[in-house]
């Protein structure tokens, strides 16, 4: 588990890098991406194209990364929402229960109350998890998935014990993060995918610490725990 006050301010600190890098490579972006429709104008044979749109495509690519780093949290709305509600939209948005040989194990608690956030942001953080897991678990065999939720008491997050917490885990059976990462999980741009961002997991724990919460992970599981 890692979720200190020192690990939270290294990772403010290389947000902040990655968002000033992001700006400098923004209008050079533009720039490659221009070029490029120029040439791909002038050269009509298979060969140029087909190197020419792989080329933009990239660029677009590496744009829209750019862009989410330089977009600014939406400022939550803060309204009572059904939790288990919102887990099952998660679901049906990743896809998850038509995904073939994925077993979903849903272990819900049907006495916690509606709980005050943003549902919207709050879906996106899981959705992002949720994804995450997919991803893991892309070549395991009997793959599973499992979301549960719990009222756990006397919880410290971020530092401080709170009496009463809602408590969400999202388990897979996937191979876990790498050692070697374990303290740079929420950082921007780490990532244990090929072509991943790394901004997932960042982009999440960025709207659970809005709602005064925090997430913390050991392997291959990741609560979350909101007050």
């Amino acid at each position: 588990i890692i979720d200190s006050t020192r690990s939270f301010s290294t990772q403010k600190i290389a947000a902040g890098l990655a968002r000033t890098l992001a700006h400098e490579v923004k209008n050079p972006l533009s720039g490659i991406k221009g070029s490029a429709q120029i040439l791909k104008s002038k050269y009509a044979d298979d060969f140029s194209k087909k190197f020419l749109k792989i080329i933009e495509e990239e660029t677009d690519r590496l744009n829209e990364i750019v862009t989410r780093i330089l977009t600014p949290a939406k400022k939550p709305t803060f309204e009572y929402f059904n939790l288990h509600e919102s887990l099952q939209r998660v679901l049906a948005l990743s896809n998850a229960e038509s995904q073939e040989n994925l077993i979903i194990d849903r272990d819900y608690d049907p006495s916690i109350p509606e709980i005050n956030g943003d549902e919207n942001l709050f879906i996106q953080a899981i959705l992002n998890i949720v994804k995450n897991a997919q991803q893991a678990i892309e070549n395991t065999e009997d793959a599973s998935i499992t979301i549960k939720s719990r009222i756990k008491y006397g919880k410290p997050i971020n530092g401080l014990v709170h009496q009463t917490v809602c408590c969400i885990e999202i388990k897979d059976n996937g191979p876990g993060i790498p050692d070697d990462i374990h303290d740079q999980v929420f950082f921007p741009m780490v990532s244990v995918k090929e072509n991943g961002s790394g901004l997932g997991l960042t982009i999440a724990q960025d709207i659970i610490r809005i709602h005064g919460g925090g997430i913390v992970f050991s392997s291959n599981l990741l609560p979350l725990c909101a007050d």
